[in-house]
Order: C-alpha cells, then sequence, then structure tokens
C-alpha cells in the first residue's frame, strides 16, 4: 500500500518528503520494523518514540510518522495525535476488515470476560461465525490465535479482524479495557453494541481518580462507536449511559429494566431464573452461580436477542457453556471440601464472590490472593478488608509483583487483614500448602489470576498457572479422576 492511500484518513499537520514509499507493514517499536515498513514515534510513560526513529529506519523503516518535525532522511508525516493515527493506519493497512464484522464490545471493570463468553456460546449454536477476544486470548473454532492483551494493540488487533474476516468470521465479541480506550486503540472501529457491565475502583494508579475512570468508559459510548448500548442500571455508572445520546437498552434486578429477571435460585451448582427480556420470557439454566452471574446473564440475553437469536437457542447456548476458564473453576474433593479458581482482583470482585461463597459453604473459608505489584496502596488495604470479613484465614501470595518487592505489598495489605493470615511468597508451594492443609468442608479461594498462565515477576513472565497447580496436587494428593470434579473441561 502506498504511503499515500495509508495516510489518507489521518489529521495531516505537515507532510516532509518528496516520494510515495510502498508500505509493507506499520509498527511503533523500533525493534519490530522490518523493510519496507513505516514506524509510528508514540509518546509513553516512560519514554518517546522519537528517540527510536534511526534505529527504526536503520532496521528498514521508509517512512516515519510524529507529532513534532523531525530531520530525517525518509518521509515524514507530521500528525496532531500519533496514537489515533497508529490505530487509523492499521484499519487502512489490513482494508477496513472491522468494517465487514458485526462487533459486539464488552466493557466495564467486572464481568467482561464471562459476558463474552456467555455471548459467543449462545451465537455459536445459533451458527453464527462467531470470534472471540479477550483476557484469555483470541478464539475462533475452538482454536487460540492469540495470547497477550486483553484489548491487543492496533497493529495485531486489526491483522486479526482481516484474518478473521478471511475464515469467514461474522461477528467478534471482544472486550474493551479502559487502557485500549484511554490509549485510543479502538479509534475507527464502530461496534454493533457496546455493553456496559459494571464500574467500581479498579486502576487507579493509571487513571489517578474514579472520575478520569469513568469519564473514560461512559465518553467511549456514543454514537461514532456503537449502534446500540446496553447497560447495567442497578450500576450508579451504569445509569449514566441512557444518558449517552445513543440508543440504549437496559437490565437490571432492582431499577425497572427492559431486561430483568425473576424466581431466581441460586446454588453452588448452578442458576435458575425466569428472564423477561423486552417481553419475551426464556426460563434460564446455567450452571454459573453467583448473582452477579445474573447480570452477566442478563446482559448476553439482552445482546442475543438484539442480534435476532431466537429465545430456545439462547437457552441452549446458555446451557452449552459449561464454565469459563478462571472464573469460578469448581472442584470438589473428599469430604466436601471445595478449591475455587477465579480472576476476581478487584474489592468489588472480591465482595460479590466471597459473599456469594459464604452462603453457600458451612465450614472453613480461605481466601489466597495477592495484589499486582501497580496497584495502588489503598485498593490493597481494600482487598484485604474484604477478605477479612468473609473469610476465616487469607493466606497472601504472589500475584504478577514484576519489581515491587514481596513485603512491601504484603505490608500494605496486612492494614486491612483482621483474621489469621499467612504469607508465603511462591504462588505454587501457597497453593499446595493451602490444599494439603484442607479439613472437611473447607473452601479454599485462590483468586486473581484466573486462567492467567504466568506470574510476572522481576520483568520476566515465569510460567504458572493457578488451574494447572490445583489439578497437579488433586491428582498427587486426591486421587480424583477426570469427572469427579464439577467443572470436568478444566481438570
Amino acid at each position: 500500500m502506498e504511503l499515500s492511500n495509508l495516510i489518507k484518513n489521518l489529521n495531516v499537520v505537515k507532510f516532509v518528503g518528496n516520494n510515495n514509499p510502498n508500505i509493507l507493514g506499520v509498527a511503533f517499536n523500533s525493534k519490530q520494523v522490518k523493510k519496507g515498513y513505516v514506524f509510528v514515534c508514540l509518546t509513553g510513560s516512560k519514554t518517546d518514540g522519537v528517540n527510536y526513529v534511526l534505529e527504526a529506519i536503520n532496521n528498514g523503516a521508509v517512512a516515519c510518522v510524529a507529532e513534532q518535525e523531525l530531520s530525517l532522511k525518509v518521509p515524514l508525516v507530521v500528525v496532531k495525535n500519533a496514537r489515533v493515527s497508529l490505530s487509523l493506519m492499521c484499519k487502512q493497512f489490513y482494508g477496513n476488515a472491522c468494517d465487514n464484522l458485526k462487533i459486539i464490545m464488552v466493557t466495564g471493570t467486572n464481568g467482561k470476560t464471562s459476558v463474552c463468553y456467555l455471548i459467543n456460546s449462545i451465537l455459536k449454536y445459533n451458527n453464527f461465525k462467531c470470534a472471540l477476544i479477550g483476557t484469555n486470548g483470541i478464539f475462533y473454532d475452538n482454536k487460540q490465535l492469540y495470547y497477550g492483551l486483553t484489548t491487543p494493540d492496533p497493529t495485531e488487533l486489526h491483522y486479526y479482524f482481516n484474518e478473521l474476516k478471511n475464515m469467514g468470521v461474522t461477528h467478534v465479541v471482544m472486550e474493551a479495557s479502559a487502557h485500549a480506550i484511554k490509549l485510543n486503540k479502538l479509534v475507527g472501529i464502530k461496534a454493533e453494541q457496546i455493553i456496559f457491565t459494571n464500574l467500581t475502583e479498579e486502576h487507579l494508579d493509571y487513571f489517578y481518580s474514579m472520575e478520569e475512570y469513568s469519564n473514560t468508559k461512559l465518553n467511549f459510548i456514543n454514537a461514532s462507536n456503537c449502534n446500540l448500548a446496553i447497560t447495567n442500571v442497578d450500576d450508579g455508572y451504569g445509569v449514566k449511559v441512557l444518558k449517552s445520546g445513543v440508543q440504549t437498552l437496559s437490565y437490571g434486578l432492582v431499577n425497572p429494566a427492559d431486561t430483568f429477571a425473576l424466581n431466581i435460585t441460586n446454588k453452588i451448582s448452578g442458576l435458575e431464573f425466569c428472564v423477561n427480556v423486552m417481553d419475551e420470557i426464556i426460563n434460564i439454566k446455567s450452571s454459573l452461580c453467583g448473582l452477579y452471574n445474573v447480570y452477566n446473564l442478563m446482559a448476553a440475553i439482552t445482546s442475543a436477542h438484539c442480534l435476532g437469536v431466537k429465545p430456545n437457542v439462547i437457552k441452549k447456548g446458555i446451557e452449552n457453556l459449561s464454565c469459563i476458564p478462571g472464573r469460578f473453576n469448581k472442584y470438589f474433593l473428599d469430604l466436601n471440601k471445595l478449591v475455587v479458581v477465579d480472576f476476581a482482583h478487584t474489592p468489588d470482585g472480591f465482595l460479590k464472590l466471597l459473599s456469594e461463597v459464604k452462603t453457600f459453604r458451612r465450614g472453613k473459608i480461605i481466601t489466597m490472593f495477592g495484589c499486582v505489584g501497580y496497584s495502588d496502596s489503598l485498593k490493597r488495604k481494600h482487598m484485604a478488608e474484604v477478605a477479612s470479613k468473609f473469610s476465616d484465614e487469607i493466606i497472601l501470595t504472589t500475584d504478577n509483583p514484576n519489581f515491587v518487592k514481596f513485603a512491601d505489598i504484603c505490608q500494605d495489605v496486612l492494614k486491612g487483614v483482621s483474621v489469621p493470615c499467612t504469607q508465603i511468597e511462591n504462588r505454587a508451594e501457597a497453593i499446595k500448602h493451602a490444599m494439603f492443609n484442607l479439613k472437611e468442608n473447607d473452601t479454599l479461594l485462590i483468586l486473581g489470576k484466573g486462567a492467567e498462565t504466568s506470574n510476572l515477576i522481576n520483568g520476566i513472565k515465569v510460567p504458572h498457572s493457578d488451574l494447572a497447580e490445583v489439578e497437579y496436587n488433586i491428582q498427587n494428593f486426591y486421587n480424583v479422576k477426570k469427572g469427579d470434579c464439577i467443572d470436568t473441561s478444566i481438570i
């Protein structure tokens, strides 16, 4: 693609140069530049892309994009916003593939992955060619195509949009993270639907205030970015979506909503309820448990209904999803012991999960978790306070500490701990210790990582899987065979 064609949708301030090279790729990391690429200079929190222009040119860049004038031997495109330009260039480079896909975005603090998996299951049961993009990776036709950021960078995202389109995919369900929105990764993509789940304290190390965090999410939901918004009206921020200026449908249990649930039966084995989705009645039975999953199910049901899926298919699609990797994955052991692996990693996530478990179980509750290195001190304290309220014992361990010392993280967490607490830095050893010491009727909750496959320590992704560790310990200490646990697809 010629440079002039690649940049035709950008807000170009100035073009410096007199040739029009053929572009073979787009990159914003100078080390990923190859011969024939255009290099986009992005300003990051620690460094500036302009510092790597010469390296990019030496690696083969035939043009550069920046927000300032530079003296270069290759054409320079000066733009108002380099991140917006990157997204639009990637979209253009890959043939605007996203315009040929019906994209359902899910945004919010908690529930994004679960809602995406539910919608994907329903659409697949309706024989839609549907792909999934989110925390656990990019999936299509039961194959994982990518694993990385929740919302991939534009260079990868549009590449996969094009790949999926060429595979015959018609629908994509994807998580839209707050970071991706803030960094303009989703500019140029118009979704069929944007679903808002909820908004609670999270990422304040990056956004610094709940106002900035909420505005990032809420301002993204507008008529330019989607045709339809679907929002949780029992969430204070979700109500604000009704004023977004875009056509909106609502779901909830407390406030009047287009979709609501009745006669809810909530057990450790799953949920049963009757849902009214815009006056269509569906009797729902799901292996997912917890009141928070009623909300996730209502969001998915509303989405599928608006995509024309019939009630009986919605029902079967939900029943067909036995579990979501890393989301309340249950293992029943001997003597009524229970181990749960879940991604909950915020105070609100802890509250919703632990309060539910407290109603299900009669024995001791042991909660294992860590706090990521970039989390703020107050969040760590609040997580500990919630865990203490609903647990009989806490085990502190690592969860992507990166360069932050385990002792420093524990010091913050312990400010909110009010129950017996054990500190075991090695996460695998912590899981082994906790499982080995379980007593009759005890419940062990292993929280924070879900289906993640590594632990970020001192800049290195050390291989680790909570699910794999639990499986290993079950096989070695409990003699539980495949099929003896509720979530047989996990073990």
